[in-house]
C-alpha cells in the first residue's frame, strides 16, 4: 500500500461583520507541487460549479466586480493503492473571513468516502456547507 499527500489552497472574497453575504471571489487553488497543477485547476473548477449550483454567486479570479466574502480552503490529497487498486481521499479546513480577516465560519470538510469522485465529492461538500451558512445570514 502506497500513500501520498498533496497539500493545496485556495482564496475564495465576506462582507463586514454583519452584512449579508451575496458573492464570493473564487481565486485559483495552488498546487505546492511541481506537476500537479492540472488537479488544483480541476478542484477549483469544481468548486466553482458546485457552489453555482447551490445558488451561490461567484465571481471567478481576478475580475474588477466588487465582492462581499473570502473563502479559504486548505486541503490535502491522499492516495492509497492497493493490489492496483488507487484511491484518493480529499479533507481539510474551510474558512469564511470578513474583509477585516476575521472568521466568521469555519468548518472541516472531507469527500465522501463512498463517492464515485472523490474531487467532485470534496467541492460538493464544501459548496453545501458554505451555502447553509450564507442562507442562515439571509
Amino acid at each position: 500500500m502506497r500513500f501520498k499527500a498533496l497539500l493545496f489552497g485556495t482564496l475564495l472574497t465576506l462582507p463586514a461583520l454583519g452584512q449579508k453575504i451575496q458573492t464570493i471571489r473564487v481565486a485559483p487553488l495552488v498546487s505546492t507541487y511541481p506537476g500537479e497543477q492540472q488537479y488544483a485547476d480541476l478542484i477549483t473548477a469544481k468548486l466553482i460549479s458546485h457552489l453555482v449550483g447551490a445558488g451561490v454567486s461567484v465571481v471567478e479570479g481576478a475580475s474588477e466586480t466588487p465582492t462581499d466574502a473570502v473563502l479559504k480552503v486548505t486541503y490535502m490529497v491522499q492516495t492509497t493503492e492497493d493490489n492496483g487498486f488507487k484511491q484518493y481521499h480529499f479533507q481539510g479546513p474551510v474558512r469564511l473571513t470578513d474583509m477585516n480577516g476575521k472568521v466568521v465560519w469555519a468548518d472541516e470538510i472531507r469527500n465522501n468516502p463512498f463517492a464515485y469522485s472523490a474531487s467532485s465529492s470534496f467541492a460538493e461538500n464544501i459548496a453545501r456547507k458554505v451555502e447553509a451558512f450564507i442562507s442562515k445570514q439571509k
